[in-house]
């Protein structure tokens, strides 16, 4: 079967169903099955696919184009559901994914970086994580070398590099960090001694009193540290190194959450944002790190944002399913998280887990062009 790599925008469109609505009398108020959840995400997913396109191009929305986030998302958001793509798909349909994804490659102004278009609003370095989880649940492979990498590469550019992020505004400034520094980390052309001096200046640069960074900058607004953080975190867990202030970035997180149980201060329905994703990872990998401590306290945090987000699926899922597959996915993961932190919330017949922690997502060595 021959298939067009052109990003399709004015193709029919499987509509969405409504999936959810309030619980009723028999629904628990108190638990939700993440099994019902995954059969309402599997259907989001199919409806969201392009039928007209090529397997894996999916659209934004309903009625709304297709896009290269769109396609990572919910390959992502299917993995860590449980579903191993490799296995589940033809290969005819995992060629087309791949091959979808990396038709977004950016050929505009050669010699070619490695780099991707259409990128929804974030940074190349964000995209570049992305195609790069993506294709590690799908086991693929990048078309181009990522030369965005070179601005870090070298040992003696690092520092320079780390002192030119905004800190202060550093929840999206991050980004650079996530989709770049954590992807090279793990590629096979990294050496020990790039590592050391990354996790160096990390530690020398970390709040003792906060467990934030970075010390010394004050922060633009109460969001910016969580957010900023858990785009630096997985490096630690994923080189297994030991974080110096797991106390104190429990503590914060803990201090940040509000009366309502979330920590994004906004005023909208949607309470699964990837705020909320952030705080559950920073508490559950730091609990890793200072077992033990306060754990009633973590307990106590995760069952009451989780109660938040039980009430919010049961009168807000259909709303949830109109969204970007980027917002399902944050939902998807925080299902994750809460599945191993309140798992009798959320019970499963199936292991979730989250786009931070999963080393799928971190696949540089096998992901990475040849070259």
């Amino acid at each position: 079967m021959s298939f067009s790599l052109e990003h399709p925008t004015r193709r029919a469109f499987a509509a969405v169903p409504l999936l959810a609505a309030a619980a009723s009398p028999a629904q628990s108020t108190t638990t939700l099955s993440l099994d019902g959840v995954r059969r309402d995400m599997l259907a989001y997913c199919e409806g969201m696919r392009d039928t007209g396109g090529p397997y894996g191009c999916y659209r934004g929305g309903p009625g709304k184009r297709t896009d290269l986030y769109s396609s990572c998302d919910i390959a992502i958001l299917r993995t860590l559901m449980g579903e191993d793509l490799a296995r589940t798909l033809t290969p005819e349909q995992r060629t087309q994914w791949i091959a979808h994804i990396t038709s977004y490659v950016d050929r505009s102004d050669p010699p070619y970086d490695g780099s991707y278009s259409d990128t929804h609003g974030h940074s190349k370095l964000h995209a570049n994580g992305m195609v790069l989880s993506a294709l590690g649940a799908l086991g693929g492979r990048q078309i181009y070398p990522v030369r965005l990498y070179d601005a870090f590469r070298r040992p003696d550019r690092i520092a320079a590099w780390l002192d030119r992020i905004d800190w202060s505004r550093q929840w999206r400034a991050s980004h650079l960090f996530w989709g770049g520094m954590i992807c090279f980390s793990l590629s096979r052309h990294c050496t020990p001694a790039w590592l050391d001096r990354v996790f160096a200046w990390l530690d020398a640069n970390l709040d003792e009193r906060t467990g934030w960074w970075r010390k010394g900058v004050p922060h633009s607004d109460r969001h910016q540290p969580l957010g900023g953080s858990v785009h630096i975190l997985p490096l630690y867990e994923h080189h297994h190194r030991k974080f110096p202030y797991p106390e104190r970035v429990i503590d914060s997180v803990l201090a940040l959450q509000l009366e309502s149980g979330r920590w994004q201060e906004m005023a909208s329905p949607h309470v699964m944002g990837y705020l909320e994703l952030d705080a559950l990872y920073a508490l559950a990998l730091m609990q890793q790190h200072a077992p033990g401590y306060r754990h009633a306290d973590i307990q106590r945090s995760a069952g009451r944002y989780g109660s938040l987000a039980i009430r919010y699926y049961r009168e807000h899922s259909a709303e949830l399913y109109r969204l970007h597959p980027h917002n399902a996915l944050a939902a998807g993961g925080t299902f994750g998280l809460l599945s191993r932190m309140a798992p009798k919330m959320f019970p499963a017949s199936n292991k979730w887990t989250d786009i931070f922690s999963d080393p799928r997502f971190y696949n540089t060595r096998a992901v990475e062009a040849e070259g």
